[in-house]
C-alpha cells in the first residue's frame, strides 16, 4: 500500500488521495458515500478507504487505474469488431424486412376458405 515515510522510520497512514474500486459493484464507505464500480474516491472519501473492509478484501486499491498498451490495442480491436457487427445487424435487419414483406405478398395469394 502507499505509505508515507515518517520520522525515525515510522510509517504513517496513507496520504494517497485516490483509491479505485476494482469490483463490479459500488462500495459504501464509512461516511455513507459510495464509490461506483471502476470509479475513484474523492480526497474526502480517501480517509475512509484505508484500513476499511473494502481495502482488506482487495476491492478498493490504492492509486488510479492504468491502461497498458496491450489493453489499448484490445480496445481498438474490439471497437472495430463492434462496428463490423453493427453493419451486419443493419444488413440482416434489411433482409428480414424484405422477407416479411414477401411473406405478406404470398399470404395474399393463398385463397381463403369459406
Amino acid at each position: 500500500m502507499a505509505r508515507k515515510q515518517g520520522k525515525a522510520n515510522e510509517t504513517s497512514s496513507s496520504e494517497s488521495t485516490v483509491w479505485t474500486n476494482i469490483s463490479k459493484n459500488p462500495v459504501v464507505l464509512g461516511d455513507g458515500s459510495t464509490v461506483g464500480a471502476g470509479e475513484q474516491t474523492t480526497p474526502e472519501q480517501a480517509e475512509f478507504a484505508e484500513g476499511s473492509f473494502w481495502e482488506e478484501h482487495g476491492v478498493l486499491v490504492s492509486g488510479a487505474p492504468t491502461l497498458t498498451d496491450d489493453g489499448a490495442g484490445q480496445i481498438e480491436v474490439l471497437s472495430a469488431e463492434i462496428e463490423t457487427l453493427r453493419a451486419q445487424l443493419l444488413n440482416v435487419s434489411g433482409e428480414k424486412s424484405a422477407l416479411l414483406a414477401e411473406v405478406e405478398e404470398l399470404k395474399k395469394q393463398i385463397p381463403h376458405k369459406e
